[in-house]
């Protein structure tokens, strides 16, 4: 017992500190030198435009129509979108807005480019509210991590977390909590100024501009009917080989429609890792007693940051488009961290479905038949086959190291939690969802992400011990995506 004690102390173990009976110390190789090393570094230099547009010029006759059968559709659904919209209330004052009509567009229709032109100095009043806005969220996530912290007794130190034991660090903790309040309270203060003043100056420069955005606004319409019998006069035959006219303005209509289909997909992905960051900081906590499982929650979390990180330079510098956050993914997130809360089990469960969703998202546009564009693709590849794989495993072995049973409880509590799971935060997912239309802008059948994903949940479920078809994983939601 004494010379159990030393070992201990030496390792610098609590003494509560609880020994798997698995090996997870595999879990807890980073791979961040390898993810810059010579053979798997990303080439930011390629322009994604030029890799699409060399991709449609390249596809034979039969296989471009086949791809632009698909997403011509979807342009003209967005054409009479817009049109009812700027009938209804004219250009809108919002530069995303605009940015969606010229993304409908040709480049030869030049009133929408001088519509954003027009809005330029409009937009830029808003940069400091913005930017107190990333701010706050910041301090907001900070705030509820470190008072977490605090509620289960954790100290952070530059070595990670540990017990919350003496006088110093409790006050040490408090004074960090009120620090972060403080700050927030400003920055909030900050923002409410700003909203005010940009309020003002919005109303100063918004007479000048909407009477400019008015003047362009029949030009642009008469744009869209256009545009829009163009692409209604399509219907797959006689559009001539490649070089041909006609093919080349639907294949400037058919990248349009991909870029803004490739940036939902790297949004989507951002977003997904993003989002795991939090409950993972959380399980570094529950789990104290637990080292080898925390330091590998930990590597988990690092990893989820630098893939966070990637996905957030291809959307500014490639996609040149911004961070969307679906209101859906906030509230699922906060409802997941009141489930790990009151019955880890189903939390840890509900992860392992989760990472197994998501590293099949990666793996799909992984392939070069469904991700035309080599960087977006080849990140896909090196976050699915370095980490994915690590992170999903993980998640299996806490949860058959801690909460397997094989008892009839669990299997209906992770039948009711998966079915949930999936009405949830993918029952959504018909044929108007951007991501759906996305992988039908680059000519994949709707059904198909849905399919490739079903397959390798049923398989990381078995891992857990629990046996689901993929077409079971498919009745499972709510409506599902018809089938062709």
């Amino acid at each position: 017992m004494q010379r159990l004690k030393e070992s201990r102390r030496k390792k610098e173990w609590p003494d509560y500190y609880i020994a798997p009976t698995r090996d997870f110390t595999q879990f807890t190789a980073d791979f961040e030198q390898q993810y810059w090393s010579r053979d798997t570094a990303f080439d930011w230099s390629q322009s994604v435009e030029a890799n699409l547009r060399l991709h449609l010029t390249n596809l034979p006759d039969a296989e471009f129509v086949r791809v632009a059968a698909l997403a011509l559709p979807l342009v003209g659904q967005a054409l009479t979108e817009h049109i009812y919209e700027v009938e209804r209330s004219g250009l809108p004052l919002d530069e995303d807005a605009l940015r969606a009509i010229a993304g409908c567009l040709p480049a030869d229709r030049t009133a929408i480019s001088q519509a954003l032109l027009r809005l330029a100095p409009f937009e830029r009043v808003g940069l400091p509210v913005a930017e107190l806005k990333d701010q706050l969220v910041i301090l907001d996530r900070q705030l509820f991590e470190l008072r977490e912290e605090q509620r289960i007794q954790v100290f952070r130190t530059d070595e990670g977390l540990k017990r919350l034991e003496t006088k110093e660090e409790k006050g040490e903790q408090r004074r960090q909590v009120a620090a972060l309040a403080d700050q927030q309270g400003r920055v909030r203060q900050a923002l409410k100024r700003a909203r005010a003043e940009t309020r003002r100056e919005r109303q100063q420069l918004g007479e000048a501009v909407r009477e400019e955005l008015s003047a362009i606004a029949p030009q642009v319409l008469v744009d869209l009917f256009e545009t829009r019998a163009f692409v209604q006069r399509f219907h797959g035959v006689g559009i001539g080989s490649a070089g041909t006219p006609l093919r080349g303005r639907l294949e400037e209509l058919v990248l349009k429609r991909q870029l803004r289909a490739l940036t939902d997909i790297a949004n989507h992905a951002l977003v997904v890792e993003q989002s795991a960051i939090a409950p993972l900081t959380m399980g570094i906590v529950h789990y104290r007693r637990r080292r080898e499982i925390q330091e590998a929650m930990t590597t988990f979390a690092h990893d989820e940051a630098k893939h966070s990180a990637v996905f957030r330079r291809f959307m500014a510098e490639k996609m040149r488009a911004k961070e969307r956050i679906p209101r859906a993914v906030i509230s699922g997130g906060e409802r997941y961290l009141w489930i790990a809360r009151v019955m880890p089990s189903g939390a840890v469960f509900l992860a392992v479905i989760i990472e197994a969703i998501g590293g099949a998202f990666l793996e799909f546009f992984a392939q070069n038949e469904n991700m035309p564009d080599p960087l977006f693709r080849g990140i896909c590849r090196v976050i699915a086959e370095r980490d994915e794989k690590r992170h999903q495993e993980l998640c299996a072995a806490t949860y058959n190291e801690l909460y397997r049973t094989g008892g009839w409880w669990e299997a209906l509590r992770n039948r009711v939690a998966l079915r949930g799971l999936l009405q949830a935060a993918y029952g959504d997912k018909t044929e108007d969802h951007q991501l759906i239309q996305a992988c039908r802008a680059f000519g994949l059948e709707s059904d198909t992400l849905y399919r490739y994903v079903a397959s390798n949940l049923s398989q990381q479920l078995e891992a857990v011990g629990m046996s689901v078809s993929w077409d079971s994983l498919m009745k499972f939601l709510p409506k599902p995506v018809p089938r062709r």
